[in-house]
């Protein structure tokens, strides 16, 4: 078969057998199965995966040195699953619901909030905005509380004893704990549907800037 050659190390081999297992065990290469790639730092033959998607990079894998996966396997997502992966940024964490935690900040800022327009990645995230006081329209719990109780789906979420305190405007409780809890996956209910969806049209008409 003749010599081969390794223009990077400027060695010659027997065969390429012999300059394929160079390429195997040299820390000066990195190659890709796929198309050949080869790369000079670890770095780059990371960097090569995620533009071709050849294979599927964990940076948090190896203590943060990373590794490559194949896209689909049941290595793969085994992997996912075991080690609480955030596909997005391929950031491990401790449990599940660190994971589940952390996903929204890659979500899209597109709930508007009722008084001041900033947008928020959930509607728990604006509520406790709304909540805090922090928001320019004045907006705070004592009127969401107020709202809660004045909706006529009250009883859905409100113990009969409450009501009075709360359309009285004493501060007693949060929206965000029931709208948090809603948007868990501890909780079989939706935001968008039934009586919660309707609890969140009643507060948006009665707090929208935009309903006057």
């Amino acid at each position: 078969m003749g010599e081969a050659y390794c223009a990077r190390c400027e060695r010659r081999f027997s065969s390429q057998q012999a300059l394929q297992q160079h390429y195997d065990d040299s820390t000066r290469h990195y190659r890709c199965d796929t198309c050949g790639f080869d790369g000079f730092t670890w770095e780059k033959f990371l960097q090569h995966h995620r533009k071709t998607g050849h294979r599927v990079v964990c940076q948090g894998c190896d203590d943060g040195e990373g590794m490559t996966w194949i896209a689909g396997s049941q290595e793969y997502l085994a992997h996912l699953k075991e080690q609480n992966v955030c596909q997005a940024c391929e950031e491990h964490f401790e449990s599940l619901s660190n994971l589940h935690h952390h996903k929204m900040v890659h979500l899209p800022r597109s709930i508007e909030c009722y008084g001041c327009y900033r947008k928020f990645a959930t509607l728990p995230a604006m509520i406790i905005h709304l909540e805090s006081g922090s928001c320019p329209s004045g907006i705070d719990i004592v009127d969401l509380n107020e709202s809660a109780a004045m909706c006529f789906q009250w009883k859905a979420y409100l113990d009969e004893d409450y009501q009075d305190e709360l359309l009285n405007r004493v501060d007693l409780q949060s929206e965000y704990s029931l709208l948090q809890h809603v948007y868990s996956k501890a909780c079989n209910q939706s935001l968008y549907e039934g009586k919660m969806a309707k609890l969140i049209k009643w507060l948006e008409k009665r707090h929208s800037v935009d309903e006057g």
